[in-house]
């Protein structure tokens, strides 16, 4: 009798399903991977996932979080006798980094996540590698120096971030103001950004003042045309 309660009416079935959260991802992606757990059939015909439970949330959770990066987190809730709800909270994109051909989305703990466009504008922060690399990848001292730089320029709009090709150690800033800002991650960033700002305090002031580039990679010094 048990078993028949079970598996054999729709006493416990998951009838009702609700997804909270989605902004960017399809819904269809999260139904897919609740119906693969459905087709799961006990002894070639019991198809007990349907059952709410014996459906595996944890299984679920895990499964889409693998799948989707954008998804930073993801919780399923079983509501007797018949509702699954699984709340998802997105990732929010910090910026695109461009390596190679290829564009993705980054958060500010360095995740990325889908295609992105290449674009020159100030939605996102925008970084170009532009190095020659086998398959994309982000390294860690450029990504926490960049990021640290394009937050904290007085004054002064991040257009876009660019690593040259031949660059060891050094990115260029390109700001609203037309001109752009050269680091070295060999030099101490926090002394680059303080001379930096004492000079463009003081340059900033002049309306008469144009400049194409300022370079700061040597320790104590500006250096600008």
């Amino acid at each position: 009798g048990g078993i028949y309660f079970l598996f054999f009416t729709d006493k416990l079935e998951i009838k009702n399903i609700t997804i909270n959260g989605l902004e960017t991802v399809e819904q269809d992606i999260v139904l897919a991977e609740i119906n693969e757990q459905f087709d799961h059939k006990k002894f070639g015909y019991l198809q007990t996932k349907k059952n709410i439970v014996f459906f595996d949330t944890d299984i679920l959770e895990a499964d889409l979080l693998s799948a989707n990066p954008v998804l930073k987190s993801v919780q399923a809730g079983k509501h007797l006798p018949h509702q699954l709800v699984v709340d998802v909270i997105e990732r929010r994109p910090s910026g695109i980094w461009c390596s190679g051909s290829e564009c993705r989305y980054f958060d500010k703990e360095m995740n990325t996540w889908g295609l992105a466009a290449r674009s020159s504008g100030f939605l996102f922060l925008t970084i170009e590698d532009m190095r020659s690399k086998e398959q994309f990848s982000i390294e860690e001292d450029f990504f926490r120096s960049i990021n640290e730089v394009a937050g904290d320029l007085p004054g002064l709009t991040v257009k876009t971030v660019t690593i040259p090709e031949n660059s060891f150690d050094e990115f260029r800033v390109y700001t609203d103001k037309g001109f752009y800002i050269t680091f070295s991650l060999d030099s101490d960033l926090a002394g680059q950004m303080e001379i930096f700002k004492i000079f463009w305090q003081e340059k900033s002031k002049d309306p008469a003042f144009t400049v194409q580039y300022i370079d700061l990679r040597i320790d104590g010094r500006v250096y600008f045309r």
